[in-house]
């Protein structure tokens, strides 16, 4: 068995609303003398957002496309007729993934929507690094999840009250109040 192999086989498993075993730094540290350079690479550029050649990044990048577009003819399709969306181009288009987000948008609760998006995104990290052998792949698709976990990991109810408080108080400069 090869070093990267056992590295991605004896990565802890991941669930959405969980504390991760670790952060996305860390995890970034332990692939470093596992991972080639260009598997670092592809890593650092999914983390990033930026193109790269590795076919999961570019089937990442995407499919957050995709789900852009979704998101965005659903919010305008909500608004009414007057408004217009411009869909961006992508390669591949994802049918089960487009479902499962189309779906998320009949939740009525935006955590619901949200926890169902993220969901959609756990399982098109799978889908990408494919079953059977594990590949670099599967690492990047760790990662994609112990992103996800991470920022579920961050919420609460305190952050949720600051950032209402922030959204209320930055869109009217005025009105400093202490909303507690």
């Amino acid at each position: 068995m090869d070093l990267a192999l056992y590295f991605v086989t004896s990565l802890p498993a991941l669930a959405i609303g969980e504390t991760p075993p670790f952060g996305l730094s860390e995890f970034r540290r332990k692939c470093d003398g596992v991972l080639s350079k260009d598997q670092l690479n592809a890593l650092d550029a999914l983390l990033s957002g930026t193109e790269n050649e590795d076919p999961f990044v570019s089937a990442y990048l995407a499919r957050e496309t995709q789900l852009r577009n979704v998101a965005g003819r659903l919010r305008a399709a909500a608004w009414g007729g007057d408004v217009r969306f411009s869909a961006r181009m992508y390669s591949g288009y994802d049918v089960t993934f487009a479902k499962k987000i189309s779906e998320a948008f009949t939740k009525t609760s935006p955590l619901e929507k949200e926890m169902e998006i993220d969901r959609a995104r756990f399982w098109m990290a799978d889908e990408l690094a494919g079953f059977g052998e594990f590949t670099a792949a599967h690492a990047y698709a760790y990662a994609v999840k112990l992103r996800i976990c991470e920022r579920w990991a961050q919420m609460t109810e305190e952050k949720g009250k600051e950032a209402i408080e922030k959204v209320i108080n930055d869109n009217d400069p005025d009105s400093k109040q202490d909303f507690s």
